[in-house]
C-alpha cells in the first residue's frame, strides 16, 4: 500500500456526537426479583426492553459490533439488577480463563460498564464480568485520573455459557454506591471485548480517541427512580489469628486479635468510615524490584481501607488517559502504617467523604500506635504514637474541569509535618470540534521538622489517538519533603515533552507509531543534572494483538557525588553520556501461552549494561494459570562488574468464582532470599470472606537453601448491613 494511502486510511470514521440514552425499568409491585444465577429465565427480563446497538472501537471504528449484545436494567427496592446477554455465533471460541474476584481479564471475553451516579461527567463506578464468571470493580475519579482497581464493592454476579453465547446477571446494592438521591438520570456506558477477534465495542462514544473510563463521554440512563439505602450502616467485625516462627533462632510468636470496621451513610453521597485495630493480613505482597537508580522506587497502595474512596483525595494532573506525573505525590498513603519496612499498629482510622455534582470533600485521620524493635545491629528503635491527618476539597468547574486544595498534618516518622497545596485541571473534548485538550497546574508548600520549601507544576497536553502531544514543567525545592508524601528527587527543575504519531491503517496492521520524548533535569541554578531523549523509532501492533517496539535512548547524567550502585561498586563523580537501544515483542494474551520479552543494551555511565527479560503466561484451563517472569541485568563498569537476577513464579488455582488459591514465589540475588506468598480466599457471599495466608522465606546464602521465617495468618470478616 502506498504511504499516502496508508495515512489516509488512518483517518477515523465520522461518528455521531450526540450521546445515546436508554430508559431503565423498575420492579413492579408484587413482582419477584431475579435470581442471580446467570440464567435470564425470569419473566421480568422478557418484558424489559434491552439496550442494544454497540459499535466497534476496534478493529473498524464505528462499524456495528460483530456479535449482538443486549443489556437490561431493573431498579428494585434495594438493588440495581442487570441482565447481560452476550450472544456469540461461535460459542466454542469464547475465551474463558479467569474466574477469581478482581482477576486480570486481558485473556478473557468480558463486558464492562461504568455508572456515573452523580451525573457529574467526572466520577464513576466501574464493574466487569468475564465469560468464566470473574467479577471486578473499581472507582473512577476525574475521567480516569485515578482508577482504583483494588477497591472491592459488595455485589453479586453470575455467568453461564450456552450454545448461544454467555449470559450474566448482576445485583448491585444501592448501599454499595454513592449517588445523588434527587437525580433521575445517570451517566452510563458499556463495552464488550471479544478476544479471539481482538474486538472492542461500546454503546456510547466508540472512538479510539476517547478513553472508556471518561464519564464525560458516557450515554444517559434515564428514568432512575428515587432510591434509598436503608439505615445506611455497615458493621464489619473481623477476627485474625497469626503465628510466625524464626527458624534461625527457633523463636515463635503467636497472636489472636479482633477488630471492627464501621461504615455509616448520612446520605447516599456522604459517609463516615471508622476502623478499630485496623488489620491488613490479607494484603498481597509487593513484586520485588532491584533498584539500579539513584532514587527511591514508588509502590502502589494495596490496603483496602486506604483504597476505599481514595479518588476523593486524588491531587494533581491527568491527561485523561489514566496516567499522571510521578515526580511527587503530596499525599502517599503507604507512608501510614509502615516504618522501615515494619508494620506500625493503627489503633483507630476514620474517613469522612462527601460528593455531589458540584464538589467533593474528604477528611482522613489515623491514630498510629507506638513501635519498638531492635535494628540489625541490635540497637533499640522506637516510634511514638501519633495522629496523622489528610484533607482534600475539590470544586467542579464547567463540564469537566476542577480546582481544589489538599492539606496534611503529622509525620509518620515522628516530629512535625504539614503540607498544603492547590491544583487546577482544565479538560475539554471540544478543541478543534472533537479533540482532547488538557491544562494542569499546582503549587505546594511543605514543612517537615525545621525544613520547609515549595513545589510547582504546569502542563499542557493534546492526548488524542493519532497525535499525542504534551509539555510540562516541574520545580521542586531543595528542602521540599512532604511528611505524608513521596518525592523521589528534590532540588530540581524538570522540563519534559512528548510527541507520538500513531496512525491506524486499515490492514492486518492495527496501529503503527513513532515518538519522541525529551526530558531535562537541572538543579535550581540551572545546571544540568540529567538529560534524556527517548525515541520510538518504530512501533507496530497487528490485528492479532501481537506488538513490536524498537527504541533508542540518548542519556546524560552529571554526578556531583559518587554513587554506590551496588555494594563495593561505585560510580565516580563525572559527566556521563551514553546511548542505549531497546527491543520488545509481545504476543496477544488471547493465546493459551502468551509471551512478553525484551532486551535493552548499550553504554551505561563509563561502561556497558545489558538488560533482558521474559514473561510467560500459560492458561491451562479455566481457573488454572501459571506464570513465569525473569529479569537479568548485566552491568560492567570501571568500578566493578555485577549481575542482578529477579525471578517470579505464579500458580493461581480458581475452584469457582468464589474460591481462589494464589501462590507467588519470588527470588532476587541481591537479598539472596526466596519468598513464598500463598493466599487462599473464599467468599461465602459478598461481605463474608475468609483468608488464609502463608508466608515462607528461605535463605540461599553460602550455596545453601535454608528455611528462615514462617508466618501463617487467618482472617475472617463478616459484614452486617442495616
Amino acid at each position: 500500500m502506498p504511504l499516502s494511502a496508508l495515512l489516509l486510511s488512518a483517518v477515523p470514521l465520522t461518528l455521531p456526537q450526540e450521546p445515546p440514552s436508554h430508559a431503565a425499568s423498575s420492579l413492579r409491585e408484587g413482582e419477584a426479583p431475579p435470581t442471580i444465577d446467570g440464567v435470564l429465565d425470569e419473566a421480568l427480563w422478557e418484558r424489559i426492553p434491552p439496550l442494544t446497538g454497540l459499535r466497534q472501537v476496534l478493529p473498524e471504528t464505528g462499524a456495528p459490533a460483530s456479535e449482538r449484545t443486549e443489556v437490561r436494567f431493573c431498579f428494585g427496592p434495594k438493588e440495581l439488577f442487570l441482565g447481560v446477554s452476550c450472544f456469540d455465533s461461535e460459542p466454542e471460541q469464547i475465551r474463558q480463563v479467569n474466574m477469581s474476584r478482581d482477576a486480570r481479564l486481558n485473556p478473557d471475553d468480558r463486558f464492562e460498564l461504568i455508572l456515573d451516579t452523580f451525573n457529574d461527567d467526572r466520577n464513576a463506578f466501574w464493574f466487569q464480568m468475564s465469560a468464566a464468571g470473574s467479577r471486578g470493580d473499581a472507582l473512577i475519579t476525574k475521567n480516569g485520573s485515578s482508577f482504583n482497581k483494588p477497591w472491592n464493592g459488595l455485589w453479586k454476579g453470575r455467568t453461564t455459557v450456552t450454545d448461544e453465547g454467555y449470559f450474566s446477571e448482576m445485583a448491585i446494592p444501592y448501599a454499595t454506591l454513592n449517588f445523588d438521591p434527587e437525580a433521575s438520570e445517570w451517566g452510563f456506558n458499556i463495552r464488550r471485548h471479544i478476544r479471539r477477534k481482538e474486538e472492542e465495542s461500546r454503546w456510547a462514544t466508540p472512538s479510539t480517541s476517547i478513553y472508556f473510563f471518561s464519564a464525560a463521554h458516557a450515554g444517559a440512563l434515564l428514568e432512575v427512580p428515587k432510591l434509598e439505602q436503608g439505615l445506611g450502616l455497615d458493621v464489619m467485625p473481623f477476627l485474625t489469628a497469626d503465628g510466625e516462627r524464626d527458624r534461625t533462632t527457633s523463636e515463635t510468636d503467636t497472636n489472636l486479635d479482633a477488630g471492627l470496621d464501621l461504615l455509616y451513610r448520612f446520605s447516599p453521597s456522604t459517609k463516615l468510615s471508622v476502623s478499630l485495630n485496623t488489620d491488613f493480613a490479607e494484603t498481597e505482597v509487593d513484586d520485588r524490584r532491584v533498584n539500579l537508580t539513584r532514587f527511591p522506587l514508588y509502590y502502589q497502595e494495596k490496603r483496602d481501607f486506604f483504597l476505599e474512596d481514595s479518588g476523593v483525595f486524588f491531587f494533581g494532573p491527568s491527561t485523561g488517559r489514566g496516567n499522571r506525573g510521578g515526580d511527587l505525590s503530596p499525599f502517599f498513603s503507604r507512608r501510614i502504617g509502615l516504618y522501615n519496612n515494619r508494620e506500625v499498629p493503627l489503633d483507630v482510622a476514620a474517613r469522612f467523604t462527601t460528593q455531589t455534582d458540584g464538589y467533593s470533600l474528604g477528611l482522613l485521620n489515623v491514630q498510629a500506635g507506638s513501635l519498638a524493635y531492635a535494628d540489625e545491629d541490635g540497637d533499640p528503635v522506637s516510634l511514638d504514637s501519633q495522629s496523622l491527618f489528610v484533607g482534600r476539597f475539590s470544586k467542579n468547574l464547567g463540564e469537566q474541569s476542577d480546582a481544589g486544595v489538599l492539606w496534611t498534618h503529622g509525620n509518620p516518622e515522628g516530629g512535625d509535618g504539614a503540607t498544603i497545596g492547590a491544583d487546577l485541571n482544565y479538560r475539554t473534548d471540544e478543541f478543534l470540534d472533537d479533540k482532547n485538550l488538557r491544562f494542569s497546574a499546582y503549587g505546594i508548600t511543605a514543612e517537615n521538622g525545621a525544613d520547609s520549601d515549595e513545589a510547582y507544576y504546569a502542563s499542557a497536553s493534546y492526548p488524542n489517538d493519532t497525535v499525542d502531544l504534551s509539555l510540562s514543567f516541574t520545580e521542586i525545592g531543595e528542602d521540599f519533603d512532604p511528611a505524608l508524601g513521596f518525592v523521589p528527587r528534590g532540588g530540581i527543575r524538570k522540563y519534559s515533552g512528548s510527541f507520538d504519531y500513531s496512525p491506524r491503517p486499515r490492514t492486518n496492521i492495527r496501529q503503527i507509531g513513532v515518538g519522541l520524548h525529551p526530558t531535562v533535569y537541572t538543579d535550581l541554578d540551572g545546571n544540568v543534572e540529567s538529560e534524556r531523549v527517548h525515541a520510538t523509532l518504530f512501533r507496530v501492533e497487528w490485528e492479532s494483538g501481537d506488538s513490536f517496539d524498537l527504541d533508542v535512548k540518548e542519556q546524560r547524567e552529571v554526578l556531583t557525588e559518587a554513587w554506590d550502585i551496588q555494594d563495593d561498586v561505585e560510580i565516580a563523580v563525572g559527566d556521563y553520556e551514553y546511548l542505549r537501544w531497546g527491543l520488545e515483542y509481545e504476543t496477544s494474551s488471547k493465546r493459551p501461552i502468551s509471551l512478553e520479552t525484551g532486551v535493552d543494551f548499550g553504554e551505561f555511565y563509563d561502561g556497558d549494561r545489558l538488560d533482558y527479560g521474559i514473561e510467560l503466561d500459560w492458561n491451562l484451563n479455566p481457573g488454572t494459570q501459571l506464570g513465569l517472569e525473569f529479569e537479568r541485568n548485566e552491568v560492567e563498569l570501571s568500578g566493578g562488574t555485577f549481575d542482578v537476577n529477579v525471578l517470579r513464579l505464579r500458580a493461581d488455582l480458581q475452584f469457582s468464582p468464589d474460591t481462589s488459591w494464589f501462590n507467588f514465589v519470588q527470588y532476587d540475588d541481591e537479598s539472596e532470599d526466596v519468598g513464598l506468598n500463598s493466599r487462599l480466599w473464599h467468599i461465602f457471599e459478598p461481605g463474608k470472606e475468609l483468608f488464609i495466608v502463608l508466608n515462607q522465606s528461605w535463605n540461599t546464602m553460602d550455596d545453601r537453601f535454608a528455611p528462615e521465617r514462617t508466618g501463617l495468618a487467618l482472617k475472617f470478616g463478616y459484614t452486617l448491613r442495616f
